[in-house]
């Protein structure tokens, strides 16, 4: 038998060549040797968390360590635990301020509640302040009802005594108390100008306080309901009596 030889041109030794080198796998890049930009922005975001609640008086020596141990691992680096130790520290940090923010909503609260004759504008400061707290949203729920409280204690207006006038009807009028029997209040308001609530005079600038806290209210109330006539200065003694019972207490 006569075998057949085949010659092997260079072209066929040149494509097995390449036909074997496409299935070596390629090496893995090196690992990185600097920490992410996530890796970074994790740990300066757990120190602004520990400073705000370092500021209000939450002790932070546990979250510190964390983030110390964040930066060691970020040198390796070692991104994922470094992030999971930064998080870590953030998350501690922030509930701590938000219990302190929470308190002091909450007692700002408390004080609100004190308070009548609230506006449209006032009430929905207050149910939004309740809201944020109910949903755990301390600082913003302080925010709210700090602002509320200093509005509600500052608010007054200036009520101008036209003839005719006396302390009953003002108290009365829908821009003031719509309760005649809070007429009262007007009257400790302005105690250095009124000697005597039954005589008051045109174009005498009166101080009204909008938003009387409910115990002066009922002190009021209750006064006016009891004082008797309004006639000759009967009631006067008794008139500067009650102001003077009523000094120290909040209106």
């Amino acid at each position: 038998m006569i075998k057949k030889v085949y010659k092997v041109t260079p072209l066929i030794v040149a494509l097995a060549l390449l036909g074997a080198c496409a299935t070596v796998k390629k090496a893995p890049p090196p690992p990185p040797k600097k920490p992410s930009a996530a890796t970074l922005q994790a740990i300066r975001d757990a120190k602004t968390a520990i400073a705000k609640a370092e500021q209000v008086g939450c002790s932070v020596t546990t979250e510190q360590a964390e983030v110390n141990q964040a930066k060691v691992q970020a040198k390796i680096p070692n991104n994922q635990k470094a992030q999971s130790l930064a998080d870590s520290a953030r998350t501690a940090a922030d509930q701590c301020a938000n219990r302190y923010w929470l308190h002091k909503a909450r007692a700002d609260l408390a004080k609100i509640r004190q308070y009548t004759n609230l506006n449209s504008s006032e009430r929905s400061s207050l149910r939004r302040g309740r809201s944020d707290i109910n949903n755990s949203k301390g600082k913003a729920a302080y925010d709210v009802l700090s602002a509320l409280l200093s509005e509600l204690q500052a608010a007054h207006t200036t009520y101008t005594v036209v003839r005719g006038d006396n302390l009953w009807n003002i108290a009365g009028k829908h821009s003031v108390y719509r309760d005649p029997f809070e007429w009262p209040l007007i009257y400790r308001s302005n105690a250095s100008k009124i000697h005597d609530p039954d005589l008051i005079y045109p174009n005498e600038q009166l101080k009204i306080i909008l938003n009387p806290v409910k115990s002066a209210v009922r002190s009021a109330k209750h006064y006016a309901k009891t004082r008797g006539p309004w006639q000759n200065g009967r009631a006067l003694s008794k008139d500067h009596a009650w102001l003077a019972s009523q000094q120290g207490s909040k209106i």
